[in-house]
Protein backbone atom coordinates (compact mmCIF):
# COMPACT_ATOMS: atom_id res chain seq x y z
CA UNK A 1 0.00 0.00 0.00
CA UNK A 2 1.70 3.49 -1.03
CA UNK A 3 1.00 7.15 0.51
CA UNK A 4 -0.60 9.68 -2.24
CA UNK A 5 2.37 11.79 -1.03
CA UNK A 6 1.08 14.72 -3.24
CA UNK A 7 -2.28 15.23 -1.34
CA UNK A 8 -0.87 15.66 1.98
CA UNK A 9 -0.06 19.08 3.15
CA UNK A 10 0.91 18.74 6.52
CA UNK A 11 1.97 15.92 9.44
CA UNK A 12 2.22 16.47 12.91
CA UNK A 13 3.08 13.90 15.97
CA UNK A 14 3.67 13.33 18.98
CA UNK A 15 5.18 10.41 20.31
CA UNK A 16 7.78 8.79 22.88
CA UNK A 17 10.56 7.29 20.91
CA UNK A 18 11.66 4.53 23.47
CA UNK A 19 7.70 3.59 23.66
CA UNK A 20 6.86 0.35 21.87
CA UNK A 21 3.52 1.93 20.57
CA UNK A 22 5.39 4.61 19.18
CA UNK A 23 6.59 2.84 16.02
CA UNK A 24 3.75 3.15 13.41
CA UNK A 25 4.68 7.43 14.16
CA UNK A 26 8.19 6.81 13.61
CA UNK A 27 8.05 4.23 10.54
CA UNK A 28 5.96 6.85 8.86
CA UNK A 29 7.71 10.25 9.89
CA UNK A 30 10.85 8.40 8.29
CA UNK A 31 8.36 7.34 5.06
CA UNK A 32 7.52 10.94 5.10
CA UNK A 33 10.60 12.73 5.57
CA UNK A 34 12.42 12.23 2.20
CA UNK A 35 14.32 14.39 -0.15
CA UNK A 36 11.37 14.93 -2.65
CA UNK A 37 9.17 16.51 0.67
CA UNK A 38 11.54 19.00 2.62
CA UNK A 39 12.30 21.76 0.20
CA UNK A 40 9.47 23.95 0.55
CA UNK A 41 9.71 25.26 -2.96
CA UNK A 42 8.67 21.39 -4.16
CA UNK A 43 5.08 20.22 -5.23
CA UNK A 44 4.90 17.81 -2.59
CA UNK A 45 6.71 19.78 -0.07
CA UNK A 46 5.18 18.35 3.74
CA UNK A 47 5.34 20.23 7.20
CA UNK A 48 6.53 18.10 9.17
CA UNK A 49 6.08 18.80 13.09
CA UNK A 50 7.18 16.84 15.41
CA UNK A 51 7.07 16.46 19.62
CA UNK A 52 9.08 14.02 21.17
CA UNK A 53 7.36 12.95 24.76
CA UNK A 54 10.02 12.53 27.80
CA UNK A 55 11.13 8.70 28.19
CA UNK A 56 9.05 8.03 30.93
CA UNK A 57 6.04 10.18 29.34
CA UNK A 58 2.70 8.14 29.89
CA UNK A 59 0.89 10.06 27.02
CA UNK A 60 0.14 7.93 24.11
CA UNK A 61 1.22 8.19 20.62
CA UNK A 62 -0.62 10.03 18.32
CA UNK A 63 -0.50 11.48 14.57
CA UNK A 64 -2.49 14.14 12.72
CA UNK A 65 -2.53 14.14 8.84
CA UNK A 66 -3.78 17.00 7.22
CA UNK A 67 -4.33 17.15 3.37
CA UNK A 68 -4.12 19.45 0.52
CA UNK A 69 -8.05 20.38 0.51
CA UNK A 70 -8.37 21.54 4.10
CA UNK A 71 -9.04 17.80 5.67
CA UNK A 72 -7.41 16.48 8.54
CA UNK A 73 -7.69 12.89 10.21
CA UNK A 74 -6.33 12.50 13.94
CA UNK A 75 -5.27 8.63 14.33
CA UNK A 76 -4.35 7.81 18.45
CA UNK A 77 -2.09 5.45 17.68
CA UNK A 78 -1.32 4.58 21.09
CA UNK A 79 -4.52 3.82 22.10
CA UNK A 80 -6.20 2.11 19.28
CA UNK A 81 -2.42 -0.07 19.58
CA UNK A 82 -2.49 0.52 16.01
CA UNK A 83 0.21 -1.18 13.44
CA UNK A 84 2.55 0.71 10.54
CA UNK A 85 0.25 -0.99 7.89
CA UNK A 86 -3.10 0.06 9.66
CA UNK A 87 -1.95 3.66 9.78
CA UNK A 88 -0.56 3.83 6.25
CA UNK A 89 -3.76 2.12 4.97
CA UNK A 90 -5.92 4.89 6.90
CA UNK A 91 -4.54 7.29 5.12
CA UNK A 92 -4.12 6.14 1.92
CA UNK A 93 -7.41 5.23 2.23
CA UNK A 94 -8.66 8.97 2.77
CA UNK A 95 -5.78 10.32 0.56
CA UNK A 96 -7.39 8.09 -2.57
CA UNK A 97 -10.98 9.53 -2.17
CA UNK A 98 -9.30 13.37 -2.07
CA UNK A 99 -7.24 12.29 -5.48
CA UNK A 100 -10.76 10.84 -7.06
CA UNK A 101 -12.56 14.04 -5.96
CA UNK A 102 -9.30 16.18 -7.95
CA UNK A 103 -9.82 14.00 -10.81
CA UNK A 104 -13.57 14.41 -10.87
CA UNK A 105 -13.37 18.24 -10.88
CA UNK A 106 -10.76 18.40 -14.08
Amino acid sequence: MTIPLATISSFRTTFNPWARSARPCRVLLSLLRNPSTVPASSPTHIDIKVTQLPRHSTQPAELTVGFKNGKEISIAVGERQMKIGDVIEEIARLGRVIEREESLKG
